[in-house]
């Protein structure tokens, strides 16, 4: 039977402490005891063999047996740039993300987008989500998650930080090519998915400006968190074939 897995960053030798919800969920809903083994990852690549030490209120206490570290990709990551969708819409789909891979996820802000109450701790909430996820599918590799911006600013920074990258958006238009087949090699690749109400013309134009390549992927109208699962599962599916 695999180890039970926490999350641990950052994953010290030959000491490290559990402290946050994982204390809670190793000593209360497993209650694992000093003498027990398990497996930390850090969600840098990084996973850790340990045996409990001490369990305190707040912290848990334990000894590094073995680590292996792996390196960070360098090439084709795949980010989902998509529209932020209201109630627990988004959450499901970094909890997806998570599960097939994908590198990097960038809540957008566009024109359409529909408005809500800011929130200072979505950012905590979506990690901790990402961080169940990785545990349950055994990912050790967290994806990065930035908080909301506009259209304009996430488009600047993903070029700024993957130079090469190749970007996608995702339109209904049948005179586009279809994102399935379309030769990806070993380019990092980033789609753009709007809001149910489509791009505004502006938007278009400022996707065609950067060098966005628009694609289809069906026929039909998809939500939000549908058309932005469905880029992850072909990208994910054709970095992997």
């Amino acid at each position: 039977m695999p180890l039970h897995r926490f999350y641990c960053n950052p994953l010290t030798e030959p000491t490290t402490e559990l402290t946050g919800p994982e204390v809670h969920h190793l000593a209360s809903v497993l209650r694992l005891r000093p003498g027990n083994k398990v497996e930390l990852f850090d969600g840098k690549g990084a996973l850790a063999t340990a045996v409990i030490s001490a369990v305190r209120k707040n912290k848990v206490t334990l000894n590094i047996e073995h680590i292996e570290r792996i390196e960070t990709p360098k090439s084709r990551r795949i980010i989902i740039a998509v529209s932020v969708a209201k109630g627990e819409r988004l959450d499901w789909l970094i909890e997806k993300c998570t599960e097939l891979g994908i590198d990097r996820i960038c809540p957008v802000i566009f024109e359409r987008t529909v408005k809500q109450a800011a929130n200072p701790k979505i950012i905590k909430r979506w990690i901790n989500l990402a961080v169940s996820a990785a545990k349950q599918s055994r990912r050790l590799f967290l994806p990065g998650i930035d908080p909301p911006a506009p259209l304009a600013d996430v488009l600047e920074v993903l070029r700024a930080e993957y130079p090469q990258c190749r970007l996608l958006a995702g339109v209904l238009s049948s005179g586009v090519s279809p994102l399935v087949g379309q030769p990806l090699g070993q380019t990092d690749v980033a789609a753009f998915i709007g809001p149910e109400g489509g791009f505004t013309e502006n938007e278009e134009n400022l996707l065609r400006n950067r060098g966005v390549q628009f694609v289809r992927l069906t026929d039909t109208i998809l939500r939000t968190e549908t058309a932005a699962m469905a880029f992850a599962v072909i990208l994910a599916a054709q970095r992997n074939a």
